[in-house]
């Protein structure tokens, strides 16, 4: 069942193209000089109370629709945590937001972002083109009131049967939705394809959260990564999948998608990094996953991980300290896969 405040109608699009990012390969050198320091399809349903009262746990709110199926808080301290996160990932892309192949002579049309959050890239998407007819879906209606007339918002889970008419839209968007699938394929990528139109495009932007490093200053004891295991364990334990960032292309090939590609991105975690920009972004990303921890982890390590909130806070305390060890050259990556629904499915 859906759900959806009134946010107008929507009509149009327009897509630019440039060259692809050409950094996924090379490795991050470091810094040597530190110191030490108007959709007819669908029924019309009033968004109830309910759904936007939200559940409370542990001092911050979560979604009420489908409780407990998303184990990560939905209040402004998290909203504008999302919203950061938007602007580093749209910096370390070099100011895109998407990278399948439309243009503005070959713009789609119909527009579908699944887990919009608080809708920021639904909201610039119609901004910038606002002949398109977007569609943000998520279970918390975290969005706000004034947005583009082409643009509207509505609160569904899309892990259930989509209510979209198949081939309907043209270009499908994922980002970040790390923890929010039992089975990213088949709930997501074989629905994508099911519901895309002959030459339409599927897009996943993902986050890997497991803490990489190229030149062997990340150690076993590295407490983020500790935490990032401990988290993807717990995940498992709770039927949502984390890490899924090196599987995303295969998915997308099996589903029967075609001219797939993968970008990997590297971000750092905190100043490490020489090179100015990924220096500045390092920093941003240390701040955000610092000031997130908490909202991140005690609602899944509790639940799943065996925990008490007291032994996640205690635990989180030396999870923050170590990210701003600048010894330790770790980086997370970002995978961005975009492949198109073939014109002719065999």
């Amino acid at each position: 069942m859906t759900f959806f405040p009134s946010n107008g109608g929507c009509d149009g699009f327009q897509f630019t193209f440039e060259t692809y990012l050409d950094s996924s390969s090379r490795d991050i050198e470091v810094d040597s000089d530190l110191s030490s320091s108007s959709r007819d399809i669908y029924d019309s349903v009033s968004l109830s109370e309910s759904i936007s009262k939200y559940e409370e746990q542990f001092g911050r709110t979560y979604h009420s629709y489908r409780a407990g199926s998303y184990h990560y808080p939905n209040d402004p301290t998290e909203t504008e945590r999302l919203d950061d996160q938007y602007e580093i990932a749209k910096e370390l892309m070099e100011g895109r937001n998407y990278f399948a192949p439309f243009s503005r002579k070959n713009p789609p049309r119909k527009v579908l972002d699944i887990g919009t959050g608080t809708g920021t890239w639904a909201i610039d998407m119609g901004d910038e083109y606002p002949e398109a007819e977007i569609i943000g879906t998520d279970l918390s209606p975290v969005q706000p009131d004034l947005v583009p007339p082409n643009v509207r918002f509505f609160v569904e889970d899309s892990s259930e049967e989509w209510i979209y008419a198949p081939n309907h839209f043209d270009y499908i968007h994922t980002r970040y939705t790390l923890g929010c699938w039992k089975d990213m394929n088949s709930q997501i990528i074989q629905r994508a394809f099911d519901h895309l139109k002959p030459g339409g495009w599927l897009e996943c932007q993902e986050l890997n959260t497991l803490p990489v490093c190229d030149d062997g200053s990340m150690t076993d004891d590295y407490k983020l990564l500790q935490w990032a295991r401990d988290m993807d364990d717990a995940s498992r334990a709770a039927d949502r999948q984390l890490v899924i960032g090196d599987d995303i292309k295969r998915w997308l090939e099996e589903v029967g998608f075609v001219d797939v590609q993968q970008m990997v991105l590297k971000l750092p975690i905190g100043g490490w990094a020489k090179e100015p920009r990924l220096k500045h972004l390092g920093m941003l990303w240390q701040r955000n996953i610092s000031g997130g921890l908490s909202g991140l982890s005690v609602g899944l390590l509790h639940r799943f991980g065996g925990k008490t909130t007291e032994q996640v806070e205690v635990d989180l305390v030396g999870v923050r300290n170590s990210m701003f060890d600048r010894n330790v050259h770790a980086y997370m990556k970002i995978y961005v896969v975009w492949g198109r629904k073939p014109d002719v499915i065999s």
